[in-house]
């Protein structure tokens, strides 16, 4: 982005650290690093991806959700879901991935 950059790290579908570096003026110069954790909760394992214990937190925020009558998480709204997916679908376009049914 023009302000900095925002690193997912891996692994991508359940990560435990995002790092954040906001730009300072001049080519290259950093103004501020930070580098936030989220641990997994304990778990016994016995996944087949690798930190798939952090799935917990998703499913703990639909339970309050439905219990709380709600069909739509306030934290990620449908609206923010869509277009999510409307932006890896662009991203997906630009690198070459094709679908089954579009070959």
């Amino acid at each position: 982005g023009t302000k900095g950059r925002l690193v997912i790290k891996s692994p991508g579908h359940c990560p435990t650290q995002l790092s954040i570096s906001l730009k300072a003026t001049g080519r290259g110069n950093a103004a501020a690093n930070m580098l936030y954790d989220f641990p997994l909760p304990q778990d016994d394992g016995g996944y087949f991806y690798p930190n798939s214990a952090g799935f917990a937190y998703e499913a703990a925020a639909v339970a309050r959700c439905i219990a709380a009558g709600l069909k739509e998480a306030p934290q990620f709204s449908l609206d923010e879901t869509l277009n999510s997916a409307s932006i890896l679908e662009i991203i997906l376009k630009q690198i070459g991935v094709k679908y089954f049914d579009e070959e």
